[in-house]
């Protein structure tokens, strides 16, 4: 990458195959040979306790050596990405939203419940959010779609009804498809 050249986003929304998700997933396979940083970052109660891990710094450091750009204020949301990914065992293909809306084994009602996952939505501060999809994954059985999980956290920000991709919207269209009603 050349001094002018403006340095790539990573974790692009609806491209699971862009290279940055294998920036991730290859960080995130190197968490199962550091149980005790793995562990470090699922008792992480805050964003700032996850930016102080050196987990954190070796993700941030390996996406800027491969040109995507993160700037200061993105931290916060890398940081929710990271908590979060540590938290994962098993990696799924359906998105986040998907999974809290499908029923529990053998039930009628969804894994997430309406009010939970309508206090996602309406949510715009990071670290609530965090918070709140920390309580989701383990209601999933820390089972989640690792691609969608990241960019669904790169792009959240305060709602606005003109931004056609918004996060939000995917997150309720995936979630009251799968939900029973």
């Amino acid at each position: 990458m050349s001094d002018t050249t403006k340095p790539d986003n990573p974790f692009p929304q609806w491209k699971p195959e862009h290279p940055s998700f294998d920036v991730l997933k290859t960080w995130w396979e190197t968490l199962e040979t550091d149980r005790g940083e793995r562990a470090a970052l699922r008792r992480a109660a805050s964003l700032t306790e996850v930016m102080l891990s050196p987990a954190f710094h070796r993700l941030l450091n390996s996406l800027q050596r491969a040109g995507y750009g993160v700037a200061d204020y993105r931290y916060p949301k890398l940081a929710a990405i990271v908590g979060l990914a540590a938290r994962i065992k098993t990696e799924t293909s359906e998105t986040l939203a998907t999974r809290m809306g499908s029923p529990k084994n053998g039930g009628d009602k969804a894994t997430m419940s309406d009010l939970r996952i309508r206090r996602v939505f309406a949510c715009d501060d990071i670290e609530e959010l965090y918070t709140l999809l920390r309580r989701a994954l383990a209601l999933l059985g820390d089972q989640a779609n690792l691609p969608n999980l990241a960019a669904t956290l790169w792009h959240w920000s305060p709602m606005d009804e003109k931004r056609p991709n918004d996060p939000r919207r995917r997150l309720a269209y995936d979630y009251y498809a799968a939900a029973p009603l």
